[in-house]
């Protein structure tokens, strides 16, 4: 299993990634996203001009029909807490929708995240980045 962040979605969407690699993906692993990686997928597109909003809007909406999504629960909750107030205990500070990411994460057994932001989910215990 593993969780594919939105860095991974945005240059997939951008062409800096070929489908392929999710086809590859696919192929030895169930890939996840959650909510979070969405709405962070929809504010970029969002951003771009009218134009191409409709023609991204439809590939991402592509994209996370092949994805199973994953949704911020109690339990989920919770672990982006404990994440979010054991970070800030170390002075390890990350963007809060990294630590509800993770718990989201986490709280469904998956410990592998597709994502350039190294950074901050190394950070994380139980975490595995896998760059790409």
């Amino acid at each position: 299993m593993k969780l594919l962040d939105t860095t991974f979605l945005i240059d997939l969407l951008n062409g800096k990634i070929v489908l392929n690699k999710v086809e590859e993906l696919e192929k030895n692993f169930k890939l996840f996203t959650t909510e979070l990686n969405a709405f962070e997928l929809f504010v970029g597109v969002f951003f771009l001009e009218q134009r191409k909003q409709k023609e991204l809007m439809e590939k991402a909406a592509e994209l996370l029909g092949r994805l199973e999504i994953l949704n911020l629960d109690r339990k989920a909750s919770m672990k982006a807490a404990e994440i979010s107030a054991n970070l800030i205990k170390k002075g390890k500070t990350i963007e809060s929708n990294d630590c509800l990411i993770a718990g989201i994460a986490l709280s469904n057994g998956i410990k592998s995240i597709v994502s350039r932001n190294e950074k901050h989910f190394k950070r994380i215990e139980g975490i595995k980045v896998e760059k790409y």
